[in-house]
């Protein structure tokens, strides 16, 4: 290859990467810009609490329902127009919540919104992964560092919003167009094939063929990295879905509650940004053993100690250990056996999901028989369980 050719490609490998995480960025911004509206959208639609969480519950149910076709639509048309159309596609959405009045419109616009993130969710990380091949190098860690910021920059677009009194449907308005505005020069600037694993595997439709291919993916580690990626859902939603009730439960002010919240998603933020130089380093599964132990060990004594600060504290670390974990999974999905890397990481992204919605409950269950500790040091049982299988994330040659 000639100097030329080679700054051509590296040109390709650049405008590739920054559009992807322009998609990541994006996808970030929309999905917690709302966020700190929710008690507006609640009073504007009528709900009492109940009636809100059935609202959300909705939008995850949309999720789920279209999450297992990911798969297909990015092999059909690849990952980065599949990013693209359902980043488009999720906007509707995000406009309608701004004007739902009702809690079936809220509802429904719900649905459009984390129906399309689904899927735009599994396609962004297949093209990541591709970028990833493409480098010779671990990256991946680095796109969900620029999700994880959007979403406090989102969140901090919906604070401000509501503070300065900008009207709901001109906000959610304007943040689609933006959002739109900028999907469609991210995929205008992403218009490139540059190889790489995800799709090279095609989908046999014939049911003997899926049959066989299910079973040698399960057989080859698919089955473990199920259990992987709901154990880390557990060890992430846990202090972000509770650690506001045990800090109030422990007399806190709301500033205090944020300040852990803050930690948290910093910390997390900051672990994904190293989190590439350090898997390369020392190796996905050796990088998942020590952080989920320190996870394990923070949190077990920050619960008996009993302290906001020990809790704080513990937080952080949490933040700092699962922040490579989801990228993790992603990454071993992309080089399971018998399926494609696109549909292997559909499978994962919608057990995560999957996750999502079962690990409050199991939670919550513990809590209200046990106490809200016993609920929370679930998250250290499932650090425990990930140091055992962490085996699974280990780099595969494809």
């Amino acid at each position: 290859m000639t100097a030329e050719s080679r700054s051509a490609a590296e040109a390709t490998l650049r405008r590739a990467r920054i559009a992807t995480i322009a998609f990541f960025a994006i996808n970030g911004i929309v999905g917690f810009s709302i966020l700190p509206r929710l008690a507006e959208i609640q009073q504007r639609t009528g709900l009492d609490d109940a009636g809100l969480g059935v609202a959300l519950a909705a939008g995850t149910a949309g999720g789920l329902v279209v999450g297992p076709i990911a798969g297909v639509l990015v092999q059909r048309w690849g990952p980065v127009g599949t990013t693209a159309v359902m980043g488009l596609i999720g906007l509707p959405g995000l406009i309608a919540v701004g004007f739902a009045t009702t809690g079936v419109a809220l509802a429904v616009a719900l649905c459009v919104l984390l129906a399309a993130d689904a899927i735009m969710d599994s396609a962004m990380n297949t093209r990541a992964l591709q970028l990833q091949v493409a480098y010779g190098r671990t990256i991946v860690n680095s796109f969900h560092g620029w999700w994880s910021l959007a979403t406090i920059f989102g969140s901090g677009l919906g604070a401000v919003s509501a503070i300065i009194g900008i009207p709901l449907p001109v906000f959610t308005t304007a943040i689609a167009v933006f959002a739109g505005l900028a999907t469609v020069v991210a995929w205008k600037i992403d218009d490139v094939d540059i190889g790489g694993r995800p799709s090279h595997v095609s989908a046999d439709t014939r049911p003997r063929r899926r049959r066989v291919a299910t079973a040698t993916m399960l057989r080859g580690g698919g089955l473990a990295l199920i259990v992987f990626i709901m154990l880390a859902v557990t060890v992430e939603d846990v202090p972000v879905r509770w650690g506001s009730i045990y800090l109030t439960d422990l007399s806190q002010t709301a500033s205090v509650v944020a300040i852990a919240y803050l930690a948290l998603t910093s910390a997390q933020t900051i672990g994904r940004f190293l989190g590439d130089r350090i898997v390369d380093r020392f190796g996905q599964a050796l990088v998942v053993r020590v952080s989920m132990l320190l996870v394990a060990i923070a949190m077990t004594l920050a619960l008996v100690n009993g302290s906001a600060a020990a809790f704080i504290a513990a937080s952080a670390v949490s933040g700092l250990g699962v922040a490579t974990l989801f990228p993790a999974a992603m990454q071993a999905a992309s080089t399971l056996p018998g399926v494609s890397a696109a549909m292997g990481i559909a499978v994962i992204a919608w057990f995560s999901r999957l996750g999502f919605v079962l690990s409050p409950l199991i939670v919550g269950l513990i809590a209200e028989g046990v106490g809200i500790r016993a609920g929370i040091a679930t998250m250290a049982v499932a650090a425990v369980g990930l140091i055992l299988i962490a085996g699974v994330v280990k780099e595969r040659r494809v």
